[in-house]
C-alpha cells in the first residue's frame, strides 16, 4: 500500500498477490474454485482424453519396430540438394574452416596476381659453395652468439621467466615507474672507486725505504692496486715450450718402411725384441739349463695342471736371474695364446709351452706382419652387401614372459593342440598324459614296464650306459630316456 496511487495500472483484470479474490470473507475458496475456465471445449477435450487413455488397450507380446522413412544415401548423398544448398554449404565452410585446400597455398590478398610460389622466390640467395649445414646453421663467432642470446633475452624472460644469475628482476610497471632509480634516502658514495684508492694510498710526504730484492718480490707476487696482476713480468719467446712433449705420430721406422704409425704393433714389436733379447742371454750362459726354470714352476704347481699365473711365473724367473718385464711377457703370451681364461679371475699360463718359447733349441713360431694393413683392403662393403648382412641378424626378442609354476597336467594342458584332439595317440586314448613319460623313476619302477619288451640283461646294459650319462639324476630316469636310449643302441647294432 506504500506505492499505491504512483504507478499506472496497465492491467485491472489481473489480480493481484495476496488480495482476496471475493468481496465477502465468509465465501471463502479455494484455489480450484478461483481459478476461472475461460474455454469449456478444452475441459471437455481433456476429459474426453483421460477416458480414452484408461480405456487404451495395453500392448503385449513384442513391439513392432519403426522402420526408418529415410535412407542412409539420400541423407549423405547430393541428390536432392539443388545449387543453391551446394553454394550455401560451400561458402559456410569457407568462413568457419579457413584451411587451404590440400595440395594448394592459402590465398593472400595482400600480394599481386602475378606473385606466386612458383613465379618468385623469397629468402637470401645461398652460394653454390656454402654447405647444406652452413645455410640451415650459419657459422656465428662467440661474439655474435653472445649478442644475440642478449637481444633476444628479454623475449625469453616474457616466454619463459628465465633470468640470468643474480640478474634484477623486471615486474614491468607503468611507464612513470622507472627501475633503475635509487629508493630511500641517498648516500653520496662514489661508485667508480678512486676516492677509495686515493684513501689506500700512501701519502708523498712520507718517505719509505724499500730494499730492491724485496721490490722485485712484490712486482712478482703482489698486484699493483689499480692495475692488473701480471703473473710472470719477463717477455718469454712465442716459441719456448715447457713441460714433456708428446710423441709424435709418425718416427724414422714408419717413413722409411711407408707403414701407418700403430700403438698396438709397436707394443707387440717391442715384446718381441724381448722375448728375442731374453733367448740370446739365455744362450750365453753356461750354467745356465731351461730344466732349472721348469722344475722350479713344477714346485710351484700344487694341482699339477701345467698351469700357472703370470705373476707367480714372473717371481720365478728373476729368482733365476732372467730379467723378464711383466708387460712385455704378457704382452707375448697374448699373442701366442698361451693363456687360459684370459681376462679371468682364474687367469693362468702354460709354462711349458713358455719355456720353449725362452729356449733356443726352437724357434719362434711365425709372427706373420705386424705392421697395420690400410683400411682400403678391408673396405669391400657395397650398399648391396649391407642389404644381405641385415638378412643374418637375429631379431630382436619380445620381452620374455615368466609364468607362474604349473604342474605337469596344468602345462599338459596348455600343450595340447587341435591335432592332439583329432588325431590322439593311443596313449592318450589310454588315460597317460604327456608328462607321464617325463616324469623321473626309479630302476624296479622302469623294468617293470619294459618287463615284456627287453630281456635282463639288455636291461642292465642300457641302464649302466643310462645312468653313466645322467649321473645327476640320483639313479633315476624317464620312460622317454630309456625310450631314446633303446633307439640309439638299436641304430648301432643295426
Amino acid at each position: 500500500m506504500a506505492n499505491f496511487g504512483r504507478y499506472k495500472d496497465r492491467n485491472p483484470d489481473m489480480r493481484a498477490a495476496g488480495r482476496m479474490s471475493f468481496g465477502n470473507p465468509a465465501e471463502l475458496y479455494g484455489t480450484k474454485e478461483c481459478i476461472q475456465i475461460v474455454n469449456m471445449e478444452e475441459e471437455a477435450e481433456n476429459r474426453i482424453r483421460a477416458l480414452c487413455r484408461q480405456h487404451k488397450a495395453k500392448p503385449y507380446g513384442k513391439r513392432t519396430p519403426k522402420l526408418p522413412t529415410n535412407k542412409i544415401e539420400n541423407i549423405f548423398g547430393n541428390q536432392d540438394r539443388g545449387l543453391f544448398a551446394e553454394f550455401q554449404e560451400k561458402f559456410r565452410e569457407n568462413m568457419f574452416f579457413k584451411k587451404p585446400v590440400l595440395g594448394e597455398a592459402r590465398e593472400c590478398n595482400s600480394k599481386p596476381d602475378d606473385v606466386t610460389n612458383l613465379s618468385r622466390t623469397f629468402g637470401r640467395v645461398s652460394n653454390a659453395e656454402d654447405s647444406l649445414y652452413a645455410v640451415v646453421m650459419p657459422r656465428k663467432t662467440a661474439e655474435q652468439v653472445n649478442r644475440e642470446y642478449g637481444e633476444f633475452h628479454d623475449k625469453h624472460i616474457i616466454s619463459h621467466n628465465h633470468y640470468f644469475p643474480s640478474e634484477q628482476i623486471n615486474r614491468r610497471y607503468s611507464q612513470h615507474f622507472n627501475r633503475l632509480n635509487t629508493f630511500g634516502t641517498p648516500l653520496f658514495v662514489d661508485h667508480s672507486g678512486i676516492n677509495v684508492k686515493r684513501c689506500l694510498a700512501e701519502g708523498e710526504e712520507r718517505l719509505i725505504i724499500v730494499k730492491k730484492p724485496q721490490m722485485d718480490l712484490d712486482d712478482r707476487t703482489k698486484g699493483p692496486l689499480g692495475k692488473k696482476y701480471k703473473w710472470y713480468p719477463y717477455q718469454i719467446p712465442e716459441n719456448m715450450t715447457f713441460g714433456r712433449t708428446s710423441p709424435r705420430e709418425t718416427d724414422v721406422r714408419s717413413l722409411l718402411e711407408n707403414t701407418a704409425p700403430s700403438i698396438l704393433s709397436d707394443k707387440l714389436a717391442r715384446a718381441i725384441s724381448h722375448l728375442n733379447m731374453l733367448r740370446k742371454m739365455l744362450q750365453e750362459r753356461d750354467e745356465f739349463n731351461m730344466n732349472q726354470v721348469i722344475v722350479a714352476l713344477e714346485k710351484k704347481d700344487k694341482q699339477a695342471i701345467r698351469q700357472l699365473p703370470l705373476d707367480e711365473i714372473i717371481q720365478v724367473m728373476r729368482k733365476l736371474n732372467i730379467p723378464a718385464d711383466a708387460e712385455k711377457i704378457r704382452t707375448a703370451v697374448s699373442h701366442f695364446k698361451l693363456f687360459v681364461d684370459e681376462g679371468c679371475c682364474s687367469e693362468r699360463v702354460k709354462y711349458d709351452d713358455l719355456c720353449q718359447l725362452l729356449s733356443i733349441l726352437k724357434s719362434l713360431p711365425l709372427i706373420g706382419s705386424i705392421s697395420p694393413t690400410p683400411q682400403t683392403i678391408y673396405n669391400q662393403d657395397t650398399a648391396y652387401r649391407q642389404l644381405c648382412a641385415d638378412l643374418a641378424k637375429k631379431p630382436v626378442e619380445g620381452p620374455i614372459l615368466r609364468h607362474p609354476h604349473k604342474s605337469p597336467v596344468q602345462q599338459d594342458v596348455d600343450d595340447t593342440h587341435v591335432t592332439d584332439v583329432l588325431n590322439p595317440e593311443l596313449s592318450t586314448l589310454c588315460g597317460l598324459w604327456p608328462s607321464d613319460f617325463k616324469v623321473l623313476r626309479c630302476k624296479d619302477e622302469i623294468e617293470r614296464i619294459f618287463k615284456g619288451i627287453l630281456s635282463k640283461d639288455d636291461f642292465e646294459s642300457i641302464w649302466t650306459n643310462l645312468m653313466g650319462e645322467h649321473k645327476d639324476q640320483d639313479s633315476m630316469a624317464s620312460v622317454a630316456q630309456f625310450r631314446a636310449e633303446m633307439k640309439k643302441i638299436s641304430n648301432q647294432t643295426e
